[in-house]
């Protein structure tokens, strides 16, 4: 995959369109991404007559070729035949995994149609029909429409030949579905259809549904790997947050930085001195807070498809900074409250060892397998190692390996916390971490092996 045109039709409304902000992004900038995003690396830009692109920083700096032409011109840059064309309707969004996926399910049809069930949207939809001489037919639906076994509503991607000559069709001002049609129709390599998920894209028209195409690309936010807490408990607050902070044009990183840090930062400040008992309870809210702004970065992130390695690590280690100055303030709190059981400060300073060894060893693995992000770690516990290397320890250790993620951590501190066990919270961190480095210390080298034998040397 390597070339795309993205197409805004020739009138107002469409020049509007294209510069209407939702999600953080303008629509024109969040069609570049998106098709960058699913391999395309010189793409054509058509535009209404005598309309300006405005792109970010962020946009421009794609390792993209980029050119914006008006209908009527011809483009500079020409398809090849051998090449495989992604052309996306300007007012159609999708999610990115929806065009990465319909990419790597090309046939090699002239002309490769994606379509589903339409959303549900108060819009028309275009009715795409596949006829018995492998051409296709467009036409508009009413609202709500049905589509048959062999028929859907368009979701705006198609992927042609480049020796369709699409540079022609910006030239001609002829319509896209016109054009797609009258190539498609006697091809030698028929048009075909392929089918899409109706939840990975919108069409939009206005400001309603722009909010829909947003809704849609936050109900995507959630990784895989999040925990059960982070799913079902943060996800409720951290999503409603995001979608305020990224109208504002805020980064991820200032996130990360405001919120974040230092929410985490004053959690440690209260937990100094947990009495009396209001402090105690607003640490643990603001821990837990931090968890659920936590995911406001990455939600904002993946939503404006400016994630990066470089944000992934500074999530981690600002994330880590907040974890070692709470469990440095546990001492300060335990000492303060029990100054009569050296012990337990003992165990505690033992905890950060081990929390220190654990992360030392956490970092080597996220730099030998490039990623930022520690709970890779966690992926790597279940994926990198074959179940016959497995004994009952490793078994009984990846099953709670979710006790490790920072949502589950944050919210057992949070109840402890509003139930007023200073005690209750210390012994479940100090035996937390030293559960944790174990974990690590019994995992690494099996993972690592693991890692090389999947990626190769």
């Amino acid at each position: 995959m390597s070339g795309g045109l993205l197409l805004f039709a020739e009138t107002a409304e469409a020049a509007a369109l294209s510069r209407r902000r939702f999600g953080g992004l303008r629509t024109i900038e969040r069609g570049i991404r998106t098709m960058a995003r699913a391999g395309v690396t010189r793409l054509v830009v058509v535009l209404p007559d005598d309309h300006e692109p405005k792109l970010g920083k962020l946009t421009r700096r794609l390792d993209m070729k980029l050119e914006f032409v008006s209908w009527g011109q011809t483009p500079k840059t020409i398809f090849v035949d051998s090449e495989r064309v992604l052309l996306l309707l300007g007012d159609h969004i999708h999610h990115h995994s929806s065009l990465s996926t319909f990419v790597e399910h090309d046939t090699g049809a002239a002309v490769l149609a994606q379509v589903a069930q339409a959303p549900e949207q108060e819009l028309a939809f275009i009715q795409v029909q596949l006829s018995m001489e492998g051409g296709l037919s467009f036409t508009e639906t009413d609202t709500d429409p049905e589509p048959t076994a062999n028929e859907g509503v368009s979701t705006g991607a198609f992927l042609c030949a480049g020796a369709l000559g699409l540079h022609e069709l910006v030239g001609s001002r002829q319509s896209p579905l016109d054009f797609l049609a009258a190539e498609s129709a006697g091809g030698t390599t028929p048009a075909t259809l392929r089918g899409g998920d109706v939840n990975l894209w919108r069409r939009i028209a206005d400001k309603r549904s722009a909010r829909q195409a947003r809704a849609m690309l936050f109900g995507q936010v959630t990784k895989k790997t999040s925990g059960p807490v982070s799913r079902h408990i943060n996800a409720r607050m951290s999503i409603p947050i995001s979608k305020v902070l990224i109208e504002t044009g805020i980064s991820p990183h200032m996130v990360t930085v405001l919120f974040v840090l230092t929410t985490g930062l004053t959690t440690a400040w209260l937990m100094a001195r947990p009495e009396p008992y209001w402090r105690l309870a607003l640490a643990g809210v603001f821990w837990q807070m931090a968890a659920v702004l936590d995911r406001c970065d990455g939600e904002i992130a993946r939503v404006k498809l400016c994630e990066s390695k470089f944000g992934a690590w500074f999530d981690t280690i600002t994330d880590n900074i907040a974890y070692l100055a709470t469990y440095v303030a546990f001492l300060f709190g335990v000492q303060h409250l029990h100054p009569d059981k050296p012990w337990a400060l003992y165990f505690g300073i033992s905890a950060i060892g081990a929390m220190i060894v654990a992360l030392g060893i956490m970092y080597n693995y996220a730099l030998k397998t490039g990623n930022g992000s520690l709970q890779n770690y966690l992926v790597g516990f279940r994926a990198h190692v074959p179940a016959h290397e497995k004994n009952g320890i490793y078994r009984v250790l990846e099953r709670y390996a979710f006790i490790a993620k920072r949502d589950f951590f944050a919210f057992v501190h949070f109840l402890c916390c509003v139930l007023g066990s200073f005690e209750l919270l210390y012994a479940y961190t100090v035996a937390g971490l030293h559960l944790i480095v174990f974990a690590v210390l019994l995992s690494q080298r099996k993972m690592l092996a693991g890692q090389r034998l999947a990626t190769g040397p």
